[in-house]
């Protein structure tokens, strides 16, 4: 039977060198790779909370070109009124609904946002120019609730 001997050879200084440059490059692209992941997540994410639209709404729309008396009669009355210059501003506020707010899940239903929406019809000369929806909290689409201000508006 022969001893076999098994030697352990300590790697050179070029060796070693070698090796911690392969390490270095792997730590780089990793980090790279952290960091793009991170960006593209919070861009997905940004993409969800984009701001609701404001504009563009059919009774918005429709309610151009309008008088004043008209708005009035079909709208009711407004909460605040108020003249800037030209300017007639006729501001309008709907809240949701209490059971739009919530959601139905398998036993019981879940608290949603409570929302609401600031409706101000701007009028020149007696005529409508521009209808501007405000939501109420900004992150929450209530543009439904600023169309039924002005639905009879509309029929």
């Amino acid at each position: 039977m022969t001893n076999s001997v098994v030697t352990w050879h300590q790697p050179t200084g070029s060796v070693l060198a070698m090796i911690a440059k392969a390490y270095r490059r792997q730590t780089r692209t990793c980090r790279a790779l952290f960091v793009a992941s991170t960006l593209l997540g919070l861009l997905g994410l940004g993409g969800c909370a984009t701001a609701p639209r404001l504009e563009g709404n059919h009774n918005q729309q429709a309610l151009v070109g309008k008088t004043k008396d008209q708005v009035l009669s079909c709208a009711g009355s407004p909460l605040r009124q108020a003249t800037e210059g030209e300017l007639t501003l006729l501001r309008y506020y709907r809240e949701a609904p209490i059971l739009e707010e919530s959601f139905a899940t398998s036993k019981a239903s879940r608290p949603g946002i409570h929302h609401g929406c600031w409706a101000t019809v701007i009028l020149q000369e007696g005529r409508v120019v521009e209808v501007q929806y405000r939501f109420a909290p900004s992150t929450v689409d209530a543009s439904n609730d600023c169309e039924e201000i002005f639905e009879p508006c509309v029929q």
